[in-house]
């Protein structure tokens, strides 16, 4: 009976064999995006069932199919498609891109939030196609012009320098910093970092965030008003800048590397007047103001001299055009068990001016593992970095007599154009950070984290000085580690008809620690030594630790019906070491609504409004100082000097400790400086989102920055440190943009954004009395600080001209004395004319005025980006306007002293118009060297010009190669392009560079001017 059975079922199975392998058979079909072009990694499946797989490098897919399956296929930025098997020719799957979906969820702080539901005024920029094209130190130069509000300048052309980012205006008051900074606080994948604000990289100068290699970016999210940033309480009162990494995505694993080197060309330097040209102008000089039995010098009348015929270009010696390479590449990829994620970079980019150069070796690693049915999630990121910037050893000047010979003449040697020797500036920085996300029970989710970051700054110099063949040495090593830890409870339901609910609970403990060593030493002989020779010759050193600690407790609630109504608030409260019993916490809330009126009935129907929200938010945010013990007393002790000589403070012949004087007396009263902003803004889209506009209006005050005011000299004490000025800012903000794409595979995006920011000083110390901006060596900058004006006005002598005739300097009809100008000087015919303000006939400090804002009124960006099948150009605008600045560069090559012949270039005088006789209408007094005081004044009003300015930054072109022709080769995509930076500069300043230029409104590059770039790159995936 068995064997008979057997044989039927082996008779049925042979049988029904064909049906079988009809009814189910291995198929094979293709994915398309709604262009036609493959899609690569798709992942595409059986329906309930564990039988999937990815689309290969020519869009194909292999699966086991039979008929009546139903496909599922997905994709990232792409609708996720549903398709029933009927036959074996249906198997090409076209999906539809979905932009939306991408743009669904937004980080913010502690977590993200669907984009409909967001209340406060928030910007983001998706870095991917930014980072692909374009090489930069840093990320923060690649956002100039990219969120309305946030003006991003480079106030140097040196690599590894530091940019300035204001955030809906400047609102920081010092008396001595000429350029003090109000800026935001940075936060990488939820870690805040440690800020340039405090001492990290303070020996070497280089730029904190030039360690991130911007490929490793994936977004960046900039939270603007107080309802978005308060949540991050005492440290975001100007703003916050998310920083979010790159990680792996499900599919197959992502191989990229991108590989561009960039051919750096010197700008248009400053006009000089060589050769012959400078000896007629000497001789001008010397014929029209030398007194008598003063003569030339030999160089400027041996004209059969071949040495003094010379026309050395010495900007073209130092300036040269030099080489950027840059380099990265990653591998990521995702499944059930989670992501990974791991990158490599490089970038070496060489300065124009000789002896100057940035480099950066990165690496990132990132992984997260779900465990328990994906209940757990373990996520671990570690970057390490190491940046160095090099440059010249003391001040590189090119401004030489185009008579002198070049270095290389041995009659020159000693000439100090540069010093032998070098000055490193290195960085390391490593960030780790682990955290663990428990989904306890639905909608409620319970994250632990812990993070450690820790940075290393070295600074070693050595300099040899030709002339006085003595060496000199100083190192420095500083070290600063930052331990935080982070407990977070989210519990998100959804209820009801429509209804949602978020509420964040957290709680978070930091410290950070810093030690600093510094050493240097004196040689009288030259010295191939790198190293400080501690403890024997002229050597001094000193070192400096310093810690403080946060301890903060935070909550959000958040509620949205029908993602039409939203409400939100939320509470933070930061207790700091920094502060003295008395004000040691501080309390920071905000709160925030929203209407979605485009989800009202009375716009059902009409299509062309796809999204209309009105929000309007208001809160309280914080920032404190970097001196970690202002307010509990500063101390000084006995410390060596240059010459290895003891100083130190002592009470009857015994060794100790006196308070600071420079620091102030103490003020355990001290508290946080506190931001108060409100917000109100619209968000529109139409037309299918082809058109989009933001608007946002916004009133921000700044109280309690930190001043001191004065004391009574019977305190024993010069000063005090208190929370004693506050800052008006109000602004509007603007953005549109716009998605314009035809059938003939032609696409137009642009992005436009404006802000308007106007900027008051409300309240000062000492009766409001104003503040004279000056250095601790006693130089006045030029800046001042007055109630009802904006912040570091100009504080100029408001000039009139020149006196062209005698009868044009005033009298006093008092006493018959004449107007009597700087420095007691006698006025002359060809001197400036300033107004004398007073009327006391004295030209003198108190006859300057507020005489111009260097805040600029208009910042913003223009992005236009063009596609025509596989062709694409990106052009990159960003302009100021509505600002004053000055010409200090001009300034001080005009001022010449007795002994000028010879010792620096001329500008060509032609270029400008110089007083030389009665008659002449020129902007400029004389140049005369041997006036008893000079007419080239600091102070003068004349170099105080229009600062607006409208520059292309960037214009790509670039080709995506047909993935037939890549597919011979292995290759899944690849990208090659030409990348043109700091292109065109229109301005009215008749300077280099009207961006380069400090937040005060100075022209204080230094002489480094920015490069411009040609830029040729590749970039693969696999």
């Amino acid at each position: 009976m068995k064997t008979i059975i057997q044989r039927t079922c082996f008779l049925f199975t042979v049988l029904m064999l064909p049906v079988l392998v009809v009814a189910q058979r291995v198929h094979t079909g293709k994915v398309t995006d709604d262009s036609g072009e493959i899609l690569i990694g798709a992942t595409i499946g059986v329906k309930s069932t564990e039988n999937f797989t990815t689309t290969n490098e020519k869009g194909f897919y292999t699966l086991t199919l039979k008929v009546g399956d139903t496909l599922v296929c997905s994709y990232v930025g792409y609708k996720t498609a549903e398709v029933v098997y009927r036959q074996a020719s249906n198997l090409t799957i076209r999906l539809e891109s979905n932009v939306k979906e991408l743009d669904d969820a937004i980080v913010i702080g502690y977590g993200s939030k669907i984009r409909q539901e967001v209340t406060g005024s928030i910007s983001e920029i998706k870095m991917d196609k930014i980072t692909e094209t374009q090489v930069a130190d840093s990320f923060e130069s690649m956002l100039q012009g990219k969120v309305a509000g946030m003006n991003i300048q480079l106030n140097s052309g040196e690599p590894g320098s530091t940019p300035t980012i204001i955030i809906r205006g400047l609102a920081a008051v010092s008396r001595g910093d000429a350029s003090s900074v109000s800026e935001p606080l940075y936060v990488i994948d939820g870690v805040p970092i440690i800020s340039r604000s405090s001492d990290e990289f303070n020996i070497t100068s280089t730029n904190v965030l030039a360690d991130l290699n911007p490929s490793d970016i994936d977004d960046v999210v900039v939270l603007k008003d107080a309802s978005a940033a308060a949540i991050y309480g005492s440290r975001a009162a100007n703003g916050v800048i998310l920083i979010t990494t790159k990680k792996g995505r499900r599919g197959k694993p992502q191989i990229s590397f991108n590989a561009r080197t960039g051919i750096n060309f010197v700008p248009q330097l400053l006009d000089v007047a060589g050769g012959v040209k400078e000896r007629e102008q000497v001789s001008r000089l010397y014929q029209l103001y030398a007194p008598y039995g003063v003569s030339m010098p030999a160089m400027y009348t041996d004209i059969t001299n071949p040495f003094y015929n010379n026309s050395s270009d010495w900007q073209g010696y130092l300036y040269n055009t030099s080489v950027t390479q840059d380099y990265s590449g990653s591998i990521r990829g995702a499944g059930d068990f989670g992501q990974y994620s791991i990158s490599m970079g490089h970038m070496d980019n060489k300065g124009i001016l000789f002896n100057t150069g940035f480099k950066r070796y990165s690496t990132m690693a990132s992984t997260s593992f779900n465990a328990l049915k994906n209940k757990v999630v373990i996520n671990n990121t570690l970057a390490v970095s190491r940046t160095n910037q090099s440059r010249n050893v003391g001040a590189l000047s090119t401004g030489f007599s185009s008579l002198l010979p070049l270095p290389d003449a041995p009659v020159v040697k000693g000439a100090e154009v540069f010093k032998p020797g070098k000055d490193s500036n290195v960085n390391d920085r490593i960030r780790f950070s682990s955290d663990a996300t428990l989904n306890v029970i639905k909608d409620l989710v319970y994250k632990v984290s812990l993070s450690l970051e820790y940075t290393r700054s070295m600074h070693d110099s050595l300099g040899v000085s030709r002339r006085t063949l003595r060496a000199s040495n100083t190192s420095g090593n500083l070290e600063s580690r930052n331990l935080l830890f982070q407990n977070t409870v989210t519990y998100s339901p959804k209820f009801g008809d429509g209804h949602s609910l978020s509420f964040l609970l957290g709680q978070s403990a930091e410290k950070i620690e810093t030690k600093l060593t510094e050493v240097s030493s004196v040689s009288a002989a030259p010295t191939l030594s790198e190293t400080v020779k501690w403890p024997t010759g002229n050597s001094i050193g000193s070192s400096n630790y310093t810690a403080s600690s946060i301890l903060s407790y935070f909550s959000r609630l958040d509620y949205a019906y029908q993602q039409k109504y939203m409400i939100g608030g939320s509470l933070r409260a930061d207790g700091s070491s920094k502060f003295g019993q008395a004000n040691r916490w501080g309390i920071f809330p905000s709160v925030s609504v929203g209407w979605n009126f485009a989800k009202e009935g009375v716009f059902e129907g009409m299509d062309w409004l796809v999204n209309g929200k009105i929000r309007a938010s208001h809160g309280i945010s914080g920032t404190t100082w970097s001196n970690d013990y202002l307010a509990l007393g500063i101390m000084d002790g006995g410390k060596l000097d240059q010459y290895n000589s003891l100083l130190m403070i002592s009470y009857g012949g015994i060794a100790g400790f006196s308070p600071s004087w420079y620091d102030g007396f103490k003020n355990e009263n001290l508290t946080w400086v506190k931001s108060q902003m409100s917000n109100i803004g619209m968000d529109v889209s139409l037309f299918r989102n082809k058109v989009e506009f933001v608007f946002d209006a916004y009133e921000k005050l700044t109280k309690g920055l930190l001043l001191t005011t004065s004391l009574p000299t019977t305190s024993g004490y010069n000063e005090v440190y208190r929370n004693a000025a506050n800052v008006l800012n109000r602004g509007l903000e603007f953005t549109v943009n716009t998605n314009m794409s035809s059938r003939k595979q032609f696409n137009w995006n642009t992005g436009l954004n404006f802000a308007l920011n106007r900027n008051r000083v409300v309240a000062l110390p000492d009766g409001n009395a104003d503040i004279i901006k000056t250095s601790t060596s006693g130089q006045d900058f030029g800046s001042v600080v007055r109630t009802g004006a904006p912040l570091n006005g100009f504080f100029f002598y408001q000039s009139q001209g020149i006196y062209q005739t005698e009868d044009q300097i005033p009298v006093n009809p008092k006493t018959g004395a004449r107007l009597v100008g700087l420095q007691s000087k006698k006025l002359a015919v060809g001197d400036r004319n300033f107004k004398d303000q007073n009327g006391d006939y004295i030209i003198d400090v108190r006859d300057r005025i507020f005489a111009g804002d260097p805040n600029p009124k208009w910042t913003g960006g223009w992005t236009n980006d063009f596609t025509y099948k596989n062709f694409g150009l990106n052009v990159i605008s960003t302009f100021v306007a509505g600002r004053k600045i000055v010409n200090t560069a001009l300034l001080d090559r005009l001022k010449y002293g007795k002994g000028f012949a010879g010792t620096k270039s001329m500008p060509n005088f032609d270029n400008y118009s110089i007083w030389e006789k009665s008659g002449d209408m020129a902007k400029y007094p004389t140049l005369n060297p041997w006036n008893d005081a000079s007419q080239i004044v600091s102070y003068d009003s004349e170099y105080i010009e229009d600062g607006s300015y409208f520059k292309i930054k960037t214009a790509t072109l670039s080709y995506n190669l047909k993935p037939k022709m890549l597919s011979r080769i292995g290759v899944g995509r690849a990208r090659v392009y030409c990348t043109l930076d700091n292109l065109v500069t229109f301005q009215k300043y008749s300077g280099p560079d009207a961006e380069l230029i400090t937040i005060d409104g100075f022209d204080d590059s230094k002489g480094y001017p920015m490069r411009r770039m040609m830029l040729f790159g590749v970039s693969l995936g696999l």
